[in-house]
């Protein structure tokens, strides 16, 4: 975490004003303050994401004051990051705390259940919020005052229903994060995979914070026995839906014997996480279990964007960045000439306006960030991520890509 505080570091410097004993005609015109609040889980089961979210929201910060000056633009970007510790009452203490600083623009949070804590506030104080990583389809609202980034997860379920049926998988066991986000996400996948002709039954569920898995994964193990009782191993599969914590969950179930008969799939919160690779046993597991995770994809086009980038980030954390981090880097310079071409006015019909124009009339780094009627990302792929051993050990490798344009799933050797 040296590397946050660096960045905290960085963000509480202002700029130094002449001394005073210079003649006042030379002392330089005060630049324009924007001040935008970040929520960012930088401590607790979201803290991967967290840590490069900050690098490349810092490196976009960067990034736009060196247009400012570049065009004599007298203003000063200044980002207010905070750790929400992936906590729900602990995102909504520090928006509060934003708004009392008469912060108005905020980045964040990380996940779908901050962000459901924290929307009634948003939209009765005037707040205008920006997730460039949540996904619930339950928070897929028009005209409040939410915007997200990435698409929904309507499509993430597609994508693994379409996935689950090519393996010729036909019943899945879920094992789910009992929050906002993993009880939409297997409705999704659910009415997807039914459709097909899948079975998807009853989900084991875990409650945020958990750290003992014993008893959770007993039942898991005892909801496979009984579709062993019925089906070949191959046609049965476990259906993971966790942030970090799945981690721990993986690295345990080698204990249990029907865990081990069948394949795993997981989702968007697990994909590319450091703390399966830090772990010998989870990462061991998940490469012979499979384990492939899907995530809202990089455009291929604005791979001239996303590729420099990657490894300014990387030069940084020391590891390749989630999607997310692009869509946190994008979602700052929208937010900005939204701010801007408003006039720096604070009215919240008129900044939510400037923001969807300018999100439709902008191709980032994650491409093109056109939002939908709820104020989410239109159009996007999945990437389908599962951890590979190499002659340098453990990584993520990309495996698949769904096109939610036509509904292919295309296979990747990488």
């Amino acid at each position: 975490m040296k590397t946050i505080g660096y960045f905290f570091l960085l963000l509480s410097i202002l700029v130094s004003g002449c001394s005073k004993n210079e003649p006042s005609r030379y002392a330089p015109i005060p630049a324009k303050e924007i001040r935008i609040g970040v929520l960012l889980a930088l401590s607790g089961s979201g803290f991967s994401s967290g840590e490069s979210a900050a690098v490349a929201l810092e490196l976009a910060r960067t990034d736009i004051q060196f247009f400012f000056e570049s065009a004599g633009i007298q203003e000063k970007l200044v980002l207010d990051i905070v750790d929400t510790k992936t906590d729900t009452a602990e995102a909504l203490k520090q928006l509060a705390a934003f708004y009392d600083k008469g912060i108005r623009l905020v980045i964040g949070p990380y996940s779908s259940a901050e962000l459901a804590h924290i929307k009634n506030f948003a939209d009765s104080h005037g707040m205008l919020i920006v997730s460039p990583s949540s996904v619930a389809v339950s928070l897929a609202v028009p005209n409040d005052n939410i915007f997200r980034f990435v698409t929904s997860d309507v499509i993430q379920g597609k994508a693994m229903s379409k996935l689950l049926v090519e393996d010729k998988i036909k019943v899945v066991v879920p094992i789910i994060r009992n929050d906002v986000w993993g009880n939409d996400l297997i409705a999704a996948t659910a009415g997807a995979f039914e459709k097909t002709g899948g079975i998807v039954q009853p989900p084991v569920k875990f409650e945020p914070g958990t750290v003992d898995f014993e008893n959770v994964l007993d039942e898991l193990d005892n909801a496979v026995a009984v579709e062993l009782e019925h089906h070949n191993p191959n046609d049965v599969a476990i259906y993971l839906l966790s942030f970090a914590e799945g981690t721990r969950i993986v690295a345990e179930a080698k204990k249990h014997a029907n865990l081990n008969y069948v394949y795993w799939y997981g989702a968007s919160a697990f994909a590319q996480n450091v703390s399966a690779l830090n772990d010998t046993n989870a990462a061991l597991f998940s490469y012979t279990h499979g384990l492939p995770c899907p995530l809202f994809g990089l455009d291929d086009a604005a791979k001239f964007k996303w590729e420099p980038l990657r490894e300014r980030i990387q030069s940084v954390t020391g590891r390749v960045p989630d999607v997310y981090s692009f869509s946190a880097y994008d979602a700052l310079w929208v937010l900005v000439k939204a701010y801007r071409s408003a006039g720096g006015n604070v009215s919240i019909d008129l900044l939510k306006s400037a923001f969807v124009y300018e999100a439709d009339n902008y191709y980032g780094v994650s491409g093109n960030t056109q939002l939908d009627e709820n104020g989410d990302r239109a159009f996007g792929n999945y990437d389908f991520w599962a951890i590979k051993s190499d002659t340098l050990g453990y990584a993520w490798k990309r495996v698949a890509r769904y096109n939610s344009l036509n509904g292919t799933l295309l296979r990747i050797i990488e």
